[in-house]
């Protein structure tokens, strides 16, 4: 006699809704948890310096990675565009190596973004001018004295390469071809790099050309100015270059070439690294630029008591994805907010990590606390890969005292999210709940209480 398996189909539907897909603008299971964040309307910020100023500026927006700063990002998008904004957003990591990038990098992504958002919106710019952009590129980068070099080599290159629905205009092309060969080729990524380094300001002029010659087609559009928000910078990998110094990449990138960052002729929101914001090098971050700070959502107090409007958001957070009477016993669910941290990114996960093992065992539902639990244990796994020997000591410290001192240790555990950084009028710090359940981290704060002085 066969046996009929059990209908999972609303477990695979549920699974599907737990993506860590960012949501669009009027995504239906957007949940606004500023007041879970400690009452910060860290977009809403961004959004009123930008309409705010007559005059193009840069700005910073920072938060753990998985707090869900690209939602918030694309909710700024939309406010701006209702604004009237004409609003270039793009992911970096979509463009170019986050693993081993450099300041020309971004500034290549920034102007080969711009252009093709401008030819997608219908917005044409003088030719001559764009084919002058493309031949100081050919001729820096490659070395191409002649246009008729540039425009033949790139022609074959793209009939044999690339099926595109039109002609692409030969500026497009350029850019195409040198973001590619970044991304892509490791020689050729440092060949540009040191032919593009030495001409950083006359770089910058050929973009800001560009920006100037599209800024009054922009406005006969009917948009009042341009705007690019530039997502995932937040990724660049966190490498010490220089141990005498303690230099590390995002040093390289944020401090020692803010002053590039800044020079752009438009409004210009990058995201960083919130571990930025704890190096001692911090002030001069702060100093150059203007900045907002997306908090993690509490689900516990600074004292350890639950947080109610928390746990709460996180509840809403679930409940616009499934019917959670049907899915979850309502213990189980509690436990999953609390063992995130507040982290939208895991508690997503811990989700889809039930629903998982849930379909794994038959179906069964509700989701019992005993799958919360081995999910749990299956991010606590994931972090103790990941937290260094080193660091258990100072996150024992970290756990007692609620907060993390501007150094390089703490920086890097910000940076991996062994420790989180939350608001409650004052910013304070804790280590995250699963880094909190690895055997280490409990002998550590054993023998933190054994030396209380220390």
């Amino acid at each position: 006699m066969s046996i009929t398996p059990p209908d999972t189909s609303e477990l695979k539907k549920a699974y599907n809704s737990v993506r860590l897909d960012p949501l669009e603008s009027g995504d239906l299971r957007y949940v606004d948890c500023s007041l879970a964040r400690g009452g910060e309307d860290s977009v809403g910020d961004l959004s009123l310096r930008i309409q705010n100023s007559t005059r193009p500026m840069a700005q910073l927006f920072s938060g753990h990675r998985g707090c869900g700063k690209s939602t918030e990002l694309k909710r700024l998008v939309k406010d701006l565009e209702n604004a009237g904004y004409l609003v270039v957003y793009f992911a970096a990591d979509e463009d170019i190596d986050v693993g081993d990038l450099v300041y020309t990098d971004l500034l290549m992504a920034i102007i080969k973004r711009l252009e093709r958002a401008l030819a997608e919106r219908g917005i044409e710019i003088d030719s001559k001018l764009a084919e002058g952009v493309a031949m100081w590129f050919a001729d820096v980068v490659y070395g191409w004295q002649k246009e008729d070099e540039m425009v033949g080599t790139l022609k074959t290159e793209f009939e044999l390469g690339v099926k595109a629905p039109a002609p692409l205009p030969i500026l497009a092309k350029m850019l195409a071809r040198i973001t590619g060969q970044i991304k892509t080729g490791q020689k050729i990524r440092e060949d540009v790099r040191l032919k593009l380094d030495p001409q950083v300001y006359q770089f910058i002029e050929r973009i800001n050309e560009f920006i100037q010659a599209a800024l009054p087609k922009i406005k006969m559009k009917g948009y009042v100015d341009l705007v690019l928000v530039i997502d995932n910078l937040d990724r660049v990998v966190l490498r010490v270059l220089d141990e005498k110094t303690g230099r590390t990449t995002h040093d390289a990138l944020f401090l020692e070439h803010a002053e590039q960052l800044k020079a752009l002729d438009a409004f210009m929101v990058y995201t960083v690294p919130i571990s930025m914001f704890y190096s001692l090098k911090a002030t001069q971050l702060t100093g150059s630029f203007s900045y907002s700070i997306l908090p993690m959502i509490k689900v516990q107090n600074k004292d350890g008591s639950p947080n109610e409007i928390g746990l709460g958001r996180l509840y809403d957070v679930a409940k616009r994805r499934m019917d959670l009477d049907k899915f979850y016993a309502e213990d189980a669910l509690n436990s999953l907010a609390k063992y995130s941290g507040g982290m939208l990114r895991d508690f997503i996960r811990l989700l889809a990590y039930t629903i998982e093992m849930a379909q794994t065992r038959g179906g069964k539902l509700p989701i019992e606390h005993k799958l919360a639990d081995q999910a749990f244990r299956r991010l606590v796994n994931e972090y103790g890969r990941m937290v260094p020997d080193e660091h258990f000591d100072l996150l024992a410290r970290v756990a007692m005292n609620k907060r993390a001192p501007n150094d390089d240790k703490h920086q890097a555990m910000l940076y991996n999210l062994s420790v989180l950084e939350y608001m409650n009028g004052d910013r304070w710090c804790d280590v995250h709940p699963a880094v909190k359940e690895l055997p280490e981290f409990k002998d550590a704060c054993e023998r933190a209480r054994n030396e209380p002085n220390k």
